[in-house]
């Protein structure tokens, strides 16, 4: 069993150098699409119903769900075989050819499906979209082969290490834009098919940057001669890919479908579900930063035979990435209203959701990249049976909690799905690879997060009523939680430096942070 203090600082190094990237593109890109979502609420909301903002939220993940179906794994399949052929340059651009041309294809093919098919969709969902669906499917059709051939773009930047290109593109870049487009056409008083349309004119022209950023910048050029085993190689490893994604999907995105078409009392529940899946959504951004690089990396380790550098490597990003979240996700939970009361009154009833799917995606960043961790080492197919069986466990709890419970059910089986899921990967990585990455040094943060929990709680009880007094309720609410939030988080890096930084991170930082 490796020590977290074992010689792995310099995969660690380049792991750390890409969250760093990350972290500020995201952070970025995290305030805008929170922003965006605030915008969409608060702009396609008319007379205090969120219907057409639940469409747009509806037609959005059913576009999550077809490009699975476009993908085919294309962009994992980049993370594993160009560092696996590092020292083959003529075999990795064979395997870059094959999975831009498999999503070419299959981009095109699936979007004229989903074109063709809108009625169809259309017909099962909730009696308040059917004004509108139609339209913004089609229209979303469009998108499907430029987000796919975007993904390659971005995971071959990934793949060679290069990541201020991938978050330029993806975090930087992609909600600039986005940004910019949808509050044009909202000013210009175009409804839910105009928005919906500048965000595909939005993808197109990051697609453009994207597939001139990747010829100017690296030498990867795609060669479409791939011999029949490399072809074999290639979707031998993509197409079960294909099948754990769609699982994925099913795990964490059936929910807003499902409410779409069964909570039929409430024709602005998608709205307030996504609102506050947005909220939780922040919380596993540590978990993504450190995941930019993390995939390559363990694949040259593991192949390499370095266990005990890719045990240690995984036990020190799991701490970091569950420390990075516990404090939103305790001051989530604490100003959970104050938060929701940001897109509108109808947002803050659910509460209980935020609540709900706080706690599963801290349990999604408590395991770190254990997902990554089964599918580097070989361990694809088992990657795939986990997110089948639990995304029919969640298509089966979701229709069964929402029929008894109604819009909460949704949050519950959603949250027993994630948190079931990955409590099931550590579990697996122990027993099948060998490695587990918990110690006692988790009870520094746990610590630090419950004190920190009540003096936020205090802060909410001294401030909340003089500034309710004095301040309007959105401009109320924001200056609880930015006053309780720096309270809280000063308490919080407070508690963790009394307590002790571990000596490896102390080490890792003098190392390799200038000061």
């Amino acid at each position: 069993m490796a020590d977290d203090s074992s010689d792995s600082y310099s995969p660690l190094k380049s792991i750390s150098r890409g969250a760093s990237f990350f972290m500020v593109g995201k952070g970025l890109d995290s305030g805008l699409r929170f922003l965006l979502s605030i915008v969409l609420a608060r702009g396609l909301t008319t007379g205090g119903n969120a219907v057409m903002f639940s469409v747009y939220t509806f037609g959005f993940v059913v576009i999550q769900f077809v490009e699975v179906l476009a993908n085919l794994g294309t962009d994992q399949s980049i993370l594993k075989f160009v560092p696996q052929y590092e020292d083959q340059p003529g075999k990795r651009r064979r395997m870059v050819g094959l999975a831009y041309l498999t999503s070419l294809i299959a981009g095109c093919a699936v979007g004229l499906g989903l074109y063709i098919g809108a009625p169809v969709i259309t017909g099962i969902a909730a009696e308040s979209f059917r004004p509108y669906l139609t339209d913004v499917l089609r229209v979303l059709a469009v998108i499907v082969p430029f987000f796919t051939l975007t993904s390659c773009i971005k995971s071959v930047f990934k793949s060679l290490e290069l990541p201020e290109y991938q978050v330029f593109i993806m975090n930087v870049l992609t909600p600039v834009v986005r940004f910019a487009l949808v509050g044009v056409a909202l000013l210009l008083g175009y409804e839910l098919v105009g928005v919906t349309a500048a965000t595909v004119v939005a993808t197109i022209l990051v697609f453009a940057a994207a597939a001139w950023l990747v010829w100017s910048k690296t030498d990867l050029v795609p060669s479409f001669r791939a011999s029949k085993g490399e072809i074999k190689e290639f979707y031998n490893f993509s197409l079960p890919l294909t099948l754990n994604q769609a699982g994925y999907v099913l795990s964490n995105r059936v929910d807003i479908i499902m409410i779409g078409i069964f909570v039929t009392s409430m024709s602005d529940a998608a709205g307030i579900y996504r609102a506050a899946a947005v909220l939780a959504g922040l919380l596993i951004l540590p978990l993504s930063a450190f995941s930019q690089l993390f995939p390559p990396i363990a694949s040259r380790l593991y192949s390499n035979g370095k266990m005990d550098d890719l045990e240690s490597l995984y036990r020190r990003v799991t701490r970091w990435t569950f420390t990075m979240a516990l404090f939103p996700a305790v001051g989530a939970i604490v100003f959970a209203h104050q938060l929701l009361l940001l897109y509108g009154n109808a947002f803050t009833q659910g509460e209980a959701i935020l609540f709900l799917l706080v706690i599963a995606q801290l349990a999604n960043a408590s395991v770190g990249p254990s997902g990554y961790v089964l599918m580097m080492t070989d361990n694809q197919y088992l990657a795939l049976a986990n997110q089948w069986i639990l995304g029919v466990c969640n298509v089966v709890l979701n229709y069964v909690f929402i029929q008894q419970f109604g819009l909460i059910g949704a949050a519950i089986a959603t949250a027993t799905v994630i948190i079931s899921v990955n409590t099931l990967r550590v579990v697996e990585v122990w027993h099948f690879v060998g490695l587990f990455p918990y110690s006692r040094k988790y009870a520094k943060p746990i610590i630090a997060g419950v004190l920190s929990a009540v003096s936020m709680l205090g802060v909410k009880a001294a401030v909340g009523g003089p500034l309710s007094a004095h301040l309007p309720t959105t401009a109320a609410a924001l200056a609880q939680g930015v006053v309780g939030g720096v309270v809280g988080l000063a308490v919080f890096a407070g508690v963790l430096y009394l307590l002790g930084i571990e000596r490896e991170d102390r080490e890792f930082v003098s190392e390799n942070v200038p000061l």
